[in-house]
C-alpha cells in the first residue's frame, strides 16, 4: 500500500521543484462548480468486437456527479460519497502514488489525479496547481457494464481541471482517461471511455479505432426511443475470464459474422420494430456463445413481450439487460420485471453531449 494514513492521507516528505500553490492569477479564488458525466451501454457487437466485427455503443444519461468547492489547504479533498470514504492527498504527493498499491475503491480516482498532473506537467509545461475539495456521486450501478468506472475517471479528471482553469481536447482526455482504466484494469477497450466523452452514438471499429454516427438514421431513430436498463443480478464472472471462453467457443467465428452483420444492419433501422428484432437476434446469437443467464433470457423474454426488443449488454455471465419500451405496455412491463426480482430498473435516454 502507499503511505495512506488511517484517515487515508498520503504524505511523503520528499522535496521537489514543483510549486503546486497557485494557477493562474495569484489573487483568483477557486470557483465552485458541478461536472455531470454520463455512463455508456452497448447496443450491438458485445464480444464480437474483440475480434474485429465492430460494436454500437451509446451514451446514456445515467451520470456521475462532480461538485467542486474550495480548499484552503494545499491538498485535494476526495468524497467518495456513495461509500462514505475520503481521500486527503498532498498536492505535490501525487505525481509519485502508484494507484494499483492503493485500496481498491480509491485506485480510479488516485489514478486520474495522477495521470492528469503528469500529463499536464510533462506535455504542458503546467506545474502549479490549485487544491480544491470533490465530491463524487453516482446513479451508476457499479460492475454490471454501463462503464462506471471510465464514468469516474472523466469527472475526476474533468473536475481538476475545472478547478484549474485548464482545457484539453476530447482527444487528449481520451488519452488520459483509456492510460488510466488501462493501469488499474491490466486491460480496457476504449468503447467506455470514447462513448462517455464524445456522447451520442459511436461505432467502435477495434480498439484503436472509432466513427461517431451523429445525424444518421440510427441516430434519429435512438433519439425518439426510450430505454430500460435493467440490473439483473450480480455478475459472477470478471469480463476477462468470459472473453477467454468465448475465445474457445468452437463456433465463434460463425456466431460473430451473424453479430457483424446486425452490427452493419442496425445502422439503417428506420423502426421501432426493426430496431427491437435486431436486439433479440443480437441476445439469441450472446447466448450461443454462452455469456447470458437464465435470469437475463427471462428479462429479455418479458421485455420482449411487453416491449420492442431486449438484450443483455456487455460482458454478460449476469449484469444488465436493456428493453426498447413500448410506452403502451410500460406498466405490465415494470410489474413483470419487479415479480422476477431484479436489482435495480432505470429508465434512460441517449445522452448527446458527452463529457
Amino acid at each position: 500500500m502507499e503511505k495512506l494514513d488511517k484517515n487515508n492521507n498520503y504524505n511523503d516528505n520528499k522535496n521537489n521543484n514543483i510549486n503546486y500553490n497557485n494557477y493562474g492569477d495569484n489573487n483568483s479564488t477557486l470557483s465552485k462548480g458541478i461536472i455531470e458525466t454520463p455512463s455508456k451501454v452497448i447496443l450491438f457487437g458485445e464480444h464480437g468486437v474483440v475480434d474485429g466485427y465492430g460494436a454500437i455503443s451509446m451514451a446514456i444519461n445515467l451520470k456521475t456527479t462532480g461538485r467542486i468547492l474550495e480548499n484552503n489547504k494545499n491538498k485535494i479533498t476526495i468524497n467518495l460519497k456513495d461509500i462514505g470514504k475520503e481521500i486527503n492527498l498532498n498536492i505535490e504527493d501525487i505525481p509519485k502514488i502508484n494507484p494499483n498499491n492503493c485500496e481498491s475503491d480509491l485506485k480510479y480516482v488516485i489514478g486520474s489525479l495522477r495521470s492528469i498532473m503528469n500529463y499536464l506537467i510533462n506535455n504542458k509545461n503546467i506545474n502549479s496547481f490549485k487544491p480544491f475539495k470533490l465530491d463524487i456521486s453516482s446513479e451508476i450501478p457499479i460492475s454490471c457494464g454501463l462503464g462506471s468506472s471510465a464514468s469516474v475517471i472523466i469527472t475526476t479528471i474533468r473536475s481538476f481541471l475545472h478547478a484549474n482553469n485548464i482545457s484539453l481536447s476530447n482527444k487528449e482526455l481520451l488519452k488520459i482517461a483509456f492510460s488510466v482504466e488501462r493501469e488499474v484494469q491490466g486491460r480496457a477497450s476504449i468503447t467506455d471511455t470514447a462513448t462517455i466523452i464524445h456522447g451520442g452514438i459511436l461505432r467502435i471499429k477495434d480498439n484503436n479505432n472509432f466513427e461517431e454516427l451523429n445525424n444518421t438514421e440510427l441516430y434519429n431513430l435512438l433519439k425518439k426511443c426510450d430505454f430500460l436498463i435493467v440490473h439483473v443480478e450480480k455478475r459472477r464472472k470478471k469480463t476477462a475470464q468470459l472473453v477467454n471462453e468465448v475465445a474457445k467457443h468452437p463456433k465463434k467465428v460463425e456466431i460473430f459474422k451473424e453479430i457483424g452483420n446486425i452490427v452493419n444492419k442496425v445502422q439503417y433501422a428506420s423502426s421501432y420494430e426493426e430496431l427491437g428484432n435486431l436486439m433479440v437476434k443480437n441476445h439469441n446469437l450472446l447466448k450461443k456463445l454462452g455469456v447470458s443467464t437464465n435470469k437475463i433470457d427471462k428479462v429479455v423474454e418479458i421485455g420482449s413481450n411487453y416491449g420492442y426488443g431486449a438484450k443483455l449488454s456487455g460482458a454478460g455471465g449476469g449484469g444488465i439487460a436493456i428493453i426498447l419500451v413500448d410506452k403502451n405496455k410500460k406498466k405490465e412491463l415494470l410489474e413483470s420485471l419487479n415479480k422476477l426480482g431484479v436489482l435495480g430498473i432505470f429508465n434512460c435516454k441517449i445522452e448527446y453531449t458527452g463529457a
